[in-house]
């Protein structure tokens, strides 16, 4: 039995972890507006050299295609030298570290995360900024813990703290960031991870919010949602995301398979890609980017039935083959612009059918996001918080709650495991050392 001593050592032992927990959940805030601000001025970039390269329309696309090569030449090898570590999202390596089968993360995932993620979002490729945020706020709680001296344990529970509050600031969801870590990376509730979560969110908030304002991520009118006949057709709609989330999970592995089958170096993979994708930008710039002016003008409506079909074509390829090559981004972002796309595409289907349905179609954009971010990364609870943070429609917690369980139990049915198993597997092989004849 604990003694009085031992018991006053643990709450104060608590009370300084979420003490750190908020100065990790600052740091966090702080670094993600940075981010967000700078990506937002690379996508700017972006867009005016693509408008100046349509003045020149026979030598024009040089410009995006070149420029778009360059960049991703120069994030893959920033990667490959400084930080392997930093390639792709980034949630599958700090998964791995807090289970112990990664070493801790170093310094450099700061520079090369940034500066790699910058280049690679700001040239068009399909990647979230959530990826590489998570990844550098984590990195931010293990430097803490260092400097601080945390013992393993509360050092786990500061990293893991770090990359909530990451997700909280490139989200603007709070609750989204603390459930994230608990749900997903920790697979269940601690004491003392949950404190330094809650603070370092609390933190990660008031400093992203009081640099760049408290708004949402995405403007929605209100949205009512019939529970009869909606409530089943919610249910339909959820075991139909779970089969997009298998294929877009096994579309995500191909491409880079496809990639990695290649012989050339890293850094011209990445360029090749590079180049397809500046030349998409050139052709049709609606299409590229991390996702969320896509998201919104889906969320607006006004898309006719073709344009919303192309657009979900053009993402389902487009956001694989942008992970493919290993440039610091992340997978949230991108899958949630196929999600909202396929919900107006089945709403319309359904009101095709059934010409009577009230069901709004925002309601199936909305409830599509959080569905397939469910059904790609089984963390249902994150993907609730997230999409009701994200849009603050809390009359959507039923029809997610029922899309997204049948959401869930699809691809686990199906045997399909969640992407950053997949993805974390993969990263283990590589470091595993090849066994001896």
């Amino acid at each position: 039995m604990p003694s009085a001593a031992d018991a006053e050592e643990d709450r104060s032992g608590l009370l300084r972890l979420a003490l750190a927990g908020l100065a990790v959940g600052a740091l966090a805030g702080l670094v993600g507006t940075a981010f967000h601000i700078v990506v937002d001025r690379a996508d700017a970039l972006r867009d005016t050299v693509v408008a100046w390269s349509w003045n020149a329309p026979w030598i024009g696309w040089i410009a995006p295609v070149g420029l778009a090569a360059a960049a991703a030449f120069v994030a893959r090898w920033l990667v490959r030298r400084f930080a392997p570590e930093t390639s792709g999202s980034g949630v599958q390596h700090v998964e791995a570290v807090i289970r112990g089968d990664a070493r801790a993360v170093k310094e450099a995932v700061l520079p090369v995360k940034f500066v790699g993620g910058t280049l690679a979002l700001g040239a068009g490729f399909a990647l979230g900024r959530e990826g590489p945020t998570v990844q550098m706020s984590a990195t931010l709680g293990q430097l803490a813990a260092r400097r601080f001296r945390f013992g393993a344990a509360d050092a786990r529970a500061l990293l893991a703290a770090g990359a909530g509050a990451g997700l909280a600031a490139a989200f603007n969801a709070p609750l989204a960031g603390a459930v994230f870590v608990l749900e997903e990376l920790v697979g269940r509730f601690e004491l003392r991870v949950a404190v330094a979560t809650l603070a370092a969110c609390s933190a990660a908030l008031a400093v992203m919010r009081t640099l760049i304002g408290n708004r949402l991520v995405f403007t929605v009118p209100a949205i009512e949602v019939d529970l009869f006949p909606g409530y089943l057709m919610f249910l339909v709609f959820g075991a139909f995301m779970g089969l997009l989330g298998v294929a877009y999970n096994r579309a995500i592995v191909t491409a880079i398979d496809l990639v990695e089958r290649n012989r050339a170096a890293p850094e011209l993979r990445a360029a090749a890609v590079g180049a397809i994708v500046g030349l998409v930008a050139y052709l049709a710039p609606v299409l590229v980017g991390g996702g969320e002016r896509q998201i919104q003008g889906v969320l607006d409506g006004g898309h006719s039935t073709t344009a919303l079909a192309v657009l979900f074509l053009a993402r389902v390829v487009l956001g694989p083959l942008s992970y493919a090559p290993g440039l610091p981004g992340g997978l949230f972002a991108p899958l949630l612009v196929v999600g909202a796309t396929a919900g107006v595409l089945f709403g319309r289907s359904a009101e095709a059918v059934d010409p009577l349905l009230t069901t709004p179609m925002i309601g199936f954009a909305a409830v599509g996001m959080g569905a397939l971010f469910v059904a790609v990364v089984r963390a249902p609870v994150t993907g609730i918080a997230l999409v009701v943070e994200m849009t603050g429609a809390t009359t959507l917690f039923v029809p997610l709650l029922t899309a997204c369980a049948a959401a869930a139990a699809v691809p686990t049915a199906l045997g399909e495991p969640p992407i950053y198993d997949t993805l974390r597997d993969r990263d283990a092989r590589r470091r595993a050392p090849p066994a001896r004849g």
